[in-house]
């Protein structure tokens, strides 16, 4: 966890309304009360009954606290259109160096999120979805600031070979991806291709989209236990969500610990699972330090803290940290749920990257 954090105490992680060099970063004599008179925090996310976005939304909270804020949310329930129109209503009243930070829903409309912004003259950071042949420092340079994710190859690919090494390198199994279009379903697919390459015993007998829910994975996995039976021996699961939905189905058939199950993203219920043996591994992101980052980089763009154009390439587009959890580390895990830091822009500010994993490689987020 970050050194630039004010520990807090006990955080409701439900709570559903709420490193590289910087020789980039502007000086400023700015206190937070004086950066606090900056213009609107906007946050878009993709739906309010996500444990991650709600998680999210907490660092952005956290932001907004620290410089006397309200953020204002806006919800696209996974459309980009929507979005889009939210946008343009609330930069219609007025946006004198507002930041955004949000995801767009899909690579279709991060192109036309990013110029609303710019035209608007809206510092924003995009998150999860950006297409393979745009960047920060091409498109609008001055208005998008950053674009931060998490590594979805190399989740799948820890995935992955954790099924390998609990199966004993052989065995069939079936994989549930997310959203098709989405640069976390096919970099997490492909992670997981790349273990199987691997792991040659492991045979991949299916693959079903469930859209990133838990109620269409369960539906997936029940499809595949009439099928397979007991002989499917794991089943990759793209998100924590859609593991649980798999772990449901299992139940039903008294196969849960059996039928090994794996995730992603390190939800509450992801690791409670982990921790009762219900599931494998799920892959440890941080959606409260992704909320205080993104929040944070876009703010000091607005305020002129820093300046966009003199970042490098590896300040603009990065993944942040991320760790797989099993039954061995999982404790320290749930620990960290329980209680989660406090983010402030003040400490945020002294290193923006601190808990950067580095660039995004070329052609991570070609969908081939």
């Amino acid at each position: 966890m970050s050194a630039h954090i004010k520990s807090g105490g006990f955080r409701n992680t439900l709570l559903c309304c709420l490193a590289l060099a910087i020789t980039a970063v502007v000086p400023s004599a700015r206190s937070d009360a004086a950066e606090a008179k900056g213009g609107k925090l906007i946050v878009g996310i993709d739906e309010t009954a996500s444990e991650y976005w709600s998680e999210y939304l907490q660092g952005v909270h956290d932001i907004a606290d620290s410089l006397g804020k309200s953020p204002v949310v806006l919800t696209s329930n996974y459309q980009g259109d929507q979005l889009l129109a939210q946008l343009g209503a609330t930069y219609a009243t007025g946006c004198h160096e507002c930041a955004l930070a949000t995801d767009p829903s899909s690579n279709a409309f991060v192109k036309a999120v990013v110029a609303r912004s710019a035209k608007a003259k809206v510092r924003i950071v995009t998150l999860w979805n950006r297409p393979e042949d745009i960047h920060p420092w091409d498109t609008d340079p001055q208005y998008w600031v950053a674009h931060t994710s998490f590594d979805g190859v190399e989740s799948g690919y820890d995935q992955g070979m954790a099924l390998c090494k609990a199966l004993g390198g052989k065995g069939e199994i079936a994989a549930i991806e997310g959203v098709p279009s989405t640069p976390p379903a096919y970099q997490r697919i492909r992670g997981l291709k790349k273990a199987l390459a691997e792991c040659p015993g492991l045979k991949l007998v299916d693959t079903q989209v469930a859209d990133w829910q838990e109620t269409k994975a369960q539906n997936v996995t029940r499809a595949w236990l009439a099928h397979y039976g007991s002989d499917l021996k794991g089943i990759f699961a793209s998100n924590d969500a859609m593991a649980r939905g798999a772990v449901a189905a299992l139940k039903e058939k008294g196969l849960n610990g059996k039928t090994l199950v794996t995730g992603s993203d390190g939800s509450n219920i992801g690791l409670e699972m982990v921790k009762n043996g219900d599931m494998l591994v799920t892959i440890w992101n941080d959606p409260v330090l992704q909320g205080a980052v993104s929040m944070s980089l876009a703010y000091g763009a607005a305020i002129g803290d820093i300046d966009p154009e003199k970042l490098t390439h590896a300040q603009r587009d990065f993944y942040l940290k991320q760790e797989p959890v099993t039954k061995d580390n999982v404790d320290k895990y749930l620990a960290l749920k329980r209680d989660q830091p406090k983010y402030t822009y003040a400490d945020i500010k002294k290193d923006f990257w601190k808990d950067s994993a580095g660039q995004i490689p070329v052609g991570a987020n070609d969908n081939k």
